[in-house]
């Protein structure tokens, strides 16, 4: 498959790389690394879409600021990364629909296989494990994997992996990881950036919805609530909740941690599931249409907002 992939690229004149809705490290460090490994590799036209804004803290990744920089009616080869559905292309699945040859990129369980050419290893830790793979044989072509690829791609990995917590890290992932920063790149300096480092707005977010958090199931079920008026009296957005559900995942005895958001559409709730390794968070997530991992999964639920918890809850209990 990365042959048929290298292919498609040395056909191709311009090229289309896709991250999801509401990006991710993963999903914008596989897609810019490719990116910049595709302008490196040859003389390509080369785009980069994202149908949402980049976050804050996404914005240190080079190459980020040449989303969206232009439109394209067609091109010759889109790749999706990262994207477990070709709906969380958004506004840009038309384009990948209307590509001569299309290529998805991912590591999701649930991803559909909706390319012409499918490069999936489901349950790996992150899409940058993968696209480290796919570079790495396009630069035994041509000379395209440097410092600042590698940059890129061991970010994604840190953020998907939970710093190489989760359970989906594995020796295969410790690997890429080592091979990455034989790379002149400061890896510590970014582990700080994504895992450690919080506004203190973020913090007052997380200090005022933690507070609040309720447990149910004799403790088994944890779960946490932002509400608009939670962002407004922080000063911060649904972006800022990143990484808040884990406190809740991480208390002893807890074994499904939901976080529901409340967006700025009214009645519309964005949720977030992670589980310890007896429950799957994705089973939970798709009763809602969603999707993920086996222990990070979510969905985004319509309806009042005690019809959404009680819903949850009832899908949580039957997944206990």
């Amino acid at each position: 498959m990365y042959e048929d992939f290298i292919k498609a690229v040395d056909r191709s004149n311009t090229i289309a790389i896709i991250s999801h809705q509401n990006p991710d490290g993963d999903t914008c460090g596989s897609a810019l690394a490719l990116y910049r490994a595709l302008h490196l590799y040859g003389k390509k036209e080369v785009y980069i879409f994202c149908d949402s804004q980049i976050k804050d803290s996404l914005r240190v990744l080079q190459g980020s600021e040449d989303y969206n920089i232009c439109e394209v009616g067609k091109v010759d080869l889109a790749i999706a990364c990262d994207c477990a559905d070709a709906e969380r292309m958004g506004i840009y699945l038309n384009l990948f629909k209307k590509s001569a040859m299309r290529v998805n990129i991912d590591h999701h369980k649930t991803n559909e296989r909706y390319g012409n050419i499918n490069i999936i290893e489901a349950g790996v830790s992150a899409t940058c494990e993968i696209m480290y793979k796919v570079i790495s044989r396009m630069n035994q072509v041509k000379s395209c994997l440097d410092d600042g690829v590698a940059k890129l791609l061991y970010s994604g990995l840190v953020t998907d992996s939970g710093g190489f917590t989760f359970s989906s890290v594995s020796s295969q992932t410790h690997a890429v990881a080592s091979e990455l920063i034989k790379y002149d790149i400061n890896a510590s300096e970014i582990c700080e950036h994504f895992l450690k480092n919080v506004p203190l707005n973020t913090f007052k977010l997380r200090a005022r919805t933690l507070a609040k958090a309720k447990f149910y199931e004799n403790d088994r079920i944890g779960m946490i609530i932002f509400t608009q008026q939670d962002f407004a009296e922080t000063g911060t957005t649904p972006d800022n909740t990143e990484g808040a559900i884990n406190y809740i995942r991480d208390i002893t005895g807890v074994e499904i941690a939901v976080a529901i958001t409340e967006m700025p559409t009214p009645y519309s709730y964005k949720v977030s599931v992670r589980t310890g390794e007896s429950v799957d968070a994705s089973r939970i997530t798709m009763t809602f249409g969603g999707g993920g991992h086996k222990n990070a999964a979510g969905c985004r639920i319509s309806g009042f907002f005690e019809d959404v918890k009680d819903k949850l809850l009832k899908a949580c209990r039957d997944e206990l």
